[in-house]
């Protein structure tokens, strides 16, 4: 490829990441369709998490080179990421407990098909161009860290169509090549089918989008990254390399909006490079980037759009040079840890209230702090965050489960202490016969601090060495059916040392 071609190209890839992101950001998340137009557009100037990490990349690159692997961004992860969201929050707090990769975006990950991974594809896109199986190898590594499965292969199929689209700038070439080398078994190849198949068959832009909007929007989880990636393909195939009308689009299916734009935008810019954006947006990106101070931390990382460029053109002419002549194997995903860690045990007394004399049960409870000896054998332990309760529901049945908390944690203030209480059904929760929470959205759960649906997250101060009694009623009980009470602090960080025992 001519030098000053790609230079143009990741020049473009940069810029349209940055701009494309902030046209989405403000309506990430919701769950409805958004009617925006040029007119409307506003922009911020805040930090992209989508470009952020692979600044940090780029620094675990100039160490390891093409010898990197998932267990060297582990370290990465540890010692310069400190906290995040979702997926983030619960891969760090696996490693910290010694479940590193793979397995570490795996194990006990609600968010393992989130798409925290998939945002993070233009790094290994644009150092290996002409090897698209260079590029999808190194994402595993990446994605391996904080994501499993399909959040491993929505990383995967976009650097390899990034990587397709830099060389051959032809974008739904581009598409069909990543698409045509994923799992046939996998639920992105069955979702990206459907987009395919209608593009094909030319059902209508209106009619395709309402196809894939109406089953996709009702996924509980906003990020997840095979409904995303569903709009950005349907995007970026219908856009025809239209800038606006793709990000446009992209921003009308709502939901993750700040990623689907910013992943259109870059993969536009990588494809046909800085002409495809109209000239009246070129202004709207400063050459200065708005980082997060964990990344501007890191001795070197560019801070400036031209310096992001520099230091791409400098990484890929070094690391092209070192790739062996034989292709990297496809992805396959890890097995889950046989013996992890039991860093959230807990147990539970559950009783169904057709069965039991709950409100007596309970009087005795608080009174003896101790599940009566003909009670024990309804006593249940977990090993894992989420308590999987499906073998106990039937009949849309109520569910008590009992419990005591003991507060063993003394390293947050207790002002910082948040509590998040998730189900899949309607749920009430007691502490020492004072009601916190009455939640009955019927949302599916979605165990996260700062969005937690099917629930609700809150601040409980909570000092070391409290006891307390908590009672927890899940109503009209069908399966599958999951609930979480976990602990956080104001970053989002999960918290250790809330143990509950019966």
């Amino acid at each position: 490829m001519d030098s000053s071609v790609y230079q143009d190209k990741v020049r473009g890839a940069w810029f349209g990441k940055c701009l494309a992101g902030a046209i989405g950001m403000p309506f990430e998340g919701v769950p409805f369709a958004v009617e925006l137009t040029e007119e409307q557009i506003y922009l911020k100037d805040v930090p992209n998490d989508d470009l952020e990490l692979q600044l940090v990349w780029m620094d675990a690159l100039k160490k390891h080179g093409i010898a990197l692997r998932c267990t060297d961004l582990a370290d990465n992860w540890l010692h310069q990421i400190k906290h995040g969201c979702d997926e983030y929050s619960t891969t760090i707090h696996n490693m910290q407990h010694g479940i590193m990769p793979p397995q570490s975006g795996a194990y006990n990950n609600f968010f393992a098909d989130g798409m925290g991974a998939t945002i993070r594809s233009e790094i290994w896109a644009l150092l290996f161009p002409e090897r698209p199986d260079a590029a999808g190898f190194f994402a595993q590594q990446d994605a391996e860290v904080d994501h499993w499965g399909d959040g491993v292969r929505g990383e995967i199929f976009m650097a390899m169509a990034e990587a397709h689209a830099c060389v051959h700038s032809n974008i739904e070439e581009a598409l069909r090549f990543a698409y045509n080398a994923l799992d046939k078994e996998s639920r992105l190849y069955r979702t990206l089918t459907r987009v395919f198949e209608m593009y094909d068959k030319k059902v209508s832009d209106f009619d395709a989008k309402n196809d894939l909007w109406l089953p996709e929007q009702r996924n509980f989880n906003f990020t997840d990254c095979v409904m995303n990636l569903s709009f950005i393909v349907h995007s970026l195939l219908r856009g025809k390399g239209d800038f606006l009308k793709t990000v446009l689009l992209a921003v009308s299916f709502g939901r993750d909006t700040d990623c689907t734009a910013a992943s259109c935008g870059a993969f536009l810019g990588i494809a046909k490079g800085m002409k495809v954006f109209p000239k009246q947006w070129l202004g709207k990106v400063k050459n200065e980037l708005c980082l997060s101070a964990f990344v501007t931390a890191i001795p070197g990382v560019p801070l400036t759009l031209d310096d992001l460029v520099a230091q791409t053109l400098e990484l890929h002419n070094k690391l092209e040079k070192q790739l062996p002549a034989e292709k990297y194997p496809a992805y396959t995903h890890c097995q889950l840890p046989q013996n992890p860690p039991k860093f959230d045990h807990s147990s539970w007394l559950i009783l169904d209230d057709e069965q039991f004399d709950i409100p007596a049960i309970e009087k005795q409870l608080r009174a003896t702090g101790k599940c009566p000896e003909e009670l024990k054998k309804y006593v249940v332990s977990f090993d894992t965050l989420f308590l999987d309760l499906s073998r106990f529901a039937r009949d849309f049945n109520r569910l008590h489960l009992f419990s005591f908390l003991t507060v063993n944690h003394n390293e947050t203030p207790v002002d910082e202490i948040m509590m998040s209480v998730t189900a899949d059904v309607g749920e009430r929760l007691w502490m020492d016969g004072i009601r916190l929470t009455n939640h009955h959205s019927r949302a599916k759960m979605l165990p996260s601090f700062h969005r937690a649906e099917g629930g609700v997250t809150f601040h409980m101060a909570l000092k070391p060495g409290e006891k307390h009694f908590f009672h927890w009623e899940l109503a009209f009980c069908i399966a599958p059916l999951r609930a979480c009470l976990m602990f956080g602090n104001s970053y989002n960080d999960h918290l250790d040392g809330f143990d509950f025992n019966i």
